[in-house]
């Protein structure tokens, strides 16, 4: 298909050069549309001849960048692509959904929530290529304000007006003990009996800013000992008997904790509100076909795992 205006423009070409600036390099791009990367190349060079102008360059050790024109055009035309996708998505039919998707997941909700996703969403729209970024709460509100991700799993709390959510499934507070400790297994515990032991933060927001007011809500100080961005390093420290910790993970959602030497269980404890994991978007970019099916796939998906 030829775009109006300029009849030598293509949306095969406009669509190869949204992929490769959303890739970063021209080998990514081209296992992402599983061409070869010559063909990515030669797509490109032929769109800076019709536009007459530069619109990325090539490093070797840097990549691909956008020039200040690539930067305009790419804009323009991801717009095409989504405009084009909404045509076609008139009809209804899955298989016309296809192109790029790039989905922001918070790190630590990553390993539980996108291979699942990947695999139902694929078995409904297959022609549809699904890139992920795992990343923390303002990296990823940054990205979807900016475009460079579609949609993003993230938690409903600290979160900028210019982002709008659905919510998908609420979350409460967990204990994580090492599996010796005293109060392992048991399922009333709380904060205050373990006002004297030492704390392992989970330290990113916003989980990390809600875990803080746990205990200053009720009335506690905690000992933070350790602090980590890592879960992993975080169970790990606990399992040492370093101390516990209090995220907020529901079992179902939670990575297996064999041979880590620890437990997790309901800590036994009133909050006014729980967190809820939700998908996020920007509020001034449209969501386009494909992010509507994500979301569509996303909302069904945890209904079902919430046993709803």
């Amino acid at each position: 298909m030829n775009i109006r205006g300029n009849p030598s423009i293509t949306l095969r070409q406009l669509w190869h050069f949204v992929t490769a600036a959303e890739a970063g390099t021209i080998s990514e791009a081209a296992r992402r549309l599983h061409m070869a990367p010559s063909a990515i190349s030669m797509s490109l060079a032929e769109l800076d001849r019709l536009t007459g102008t530069q619109l990325c360059v090539k490093r070797k050790a840097h990549g691909l960048t956008l020039t200040s024109a690539g930067q305009a055009a790419y804009v323009q035309a991801r717009q095409i692509l989504d405009l084009t996708d909404e045509i076609v998505h008139l009809a209804g039919d899955r298989s016309s959904v296809r192109g790029p998707l790039t989905v922001g997941c918070y790190m630590p909700l990553a390993p539980a929530v996108i291979p699942h996703m990947l695999r139902a969403f694929a078995q409904r729209y297959p022609e549809v290529e699904v890139n992920f970024v795992e990343g923390y709460h303002d990296d990823l509100q940054e990205q979807l304000l900016v475009g460079t991700i579609d949609v993003a799993f993230l938690y409903d709390i600290g979160l900028t007006p210019e982002v709008r959510t659905v919510s998908l499934l609420e979350v409460r507070p967990h204990l994580l003990l090492a599996e010796d400790h005293r109060y392992a297994g048991r399922q009333d515990v709380h904060l205050d009996e373990l006002s004297e032991e030492p704390v392992i933060l989970f330290n990113a927001p916003p989980i990390s800013t809600r875990v803080l007011d746990l205990f200053r809500d009720q009335g506690l100080t905690p000992e933070v000992r350790h602090r980590s961005r890592s879960y992993a390093t975080v169970r790990s420290l606990v399992g040492a008997g370093m101390g516990f910790s209090v995220l907020f993970q529901r079992p179902r959602l939670d990575l297996s904790y064999a041979g880590l030497g620890v437990v997790s269980q309901p800590l036994d404890i009133t909050a006014e509100s729980d967190p809820y994991v939700a998908l996020a978007w920007s509020r001034q970019i449209r969501p386009n076909a494909r992010s509507r099916a994500w979301t569509e796939v996303a909302m069904h998906s945890f209904r079902n795992l919430d046993g709803g």
